[in-house]
């Protein structure tokens, strides 16, 4: 059986989960059958209700600031704010999408610079400068492979020779080649049996 991990309660859910409400969340799976369906209802009711009273405290002032915490300066502080709330699974995902983000924004930035200073940019290069010397080895060789294989595509379009047909600029006459029209009567010029 997989062992979940525990994930801490949320700011807002401290605030409105006292002590003796997480007791009764935590006995609810003991209680009779019967009751489970009132009881979680109940607790929930009380979470709201303290809601209630919270905000309403807020609203008069008499309330301290809701979480202490700043705002996040960025949506990448937002994102990282929340990852200790999600899932393996979740948290993994949100990882690569701002790993790709990160990347995005790099390449977008070099892309600027290179075009403030006149010269291409090559994302192939970028990638060279990454890699070990047998690395870039193997980079070069498949760069190759590829690009040899990019021009042999496109040499068997429309506009070159193809590979189904004859070469030169051969007619085609009726009788010369292919199926047998007349199956195999002379040809009278007469229509029909």
């Amino acid at each position: 059986m997989e062992k979940k991990t525990t994930r801490p309660m949320t700011p807002f859910d401290e605030l409105v989960t006292s002590p003796q409400l997480q007791a009764m969340k935590l006995l609810l799976p003991y209680a009779p059958v019967s009751q489970q369906r009132l009881l979680a209802a109940f607790i929930k009711f009380l979470e709201l209700r303290q809601t209630f009273l919270l905000f309403g405290r807020l609203r008069r002032g008499l309330g301290v600031q809701l979480f202490q915490e700043e705002a996040p300066a960025s949506p990448q502080a937002v994102l990282n704010s929340m990852k200790p709330y999600l899932g393996p699974q979740e948290s993994g995902m949100l990882e690569m999408l701002m790993n790709m983000k990160d990347i995005m924004d790099m390449a977008e930035m070099m892309k600027s610079s290179s075009e403030d200073s006149g010269s291409s940019f090559d994302p192939a290069d970028l990638m060279m400068g990454m890699l070990t010397p047998e690395q870039q080895e193997m980079f070069s060789t498949y760069n190759a492979m590829f690009s040899q294989a990019a021009d042999n595509a496109r040499k068997g379009d429309d506009s070159s020779e193809r590979m189904d047909e004859q070469p030169g600029a051969q007619e085609y006459r009726p009788g010369e080649a292919g199926a047998d029209q007349n199956g195999g009567r002379p040809d009278t010029g007469e229509i029909g049996p």
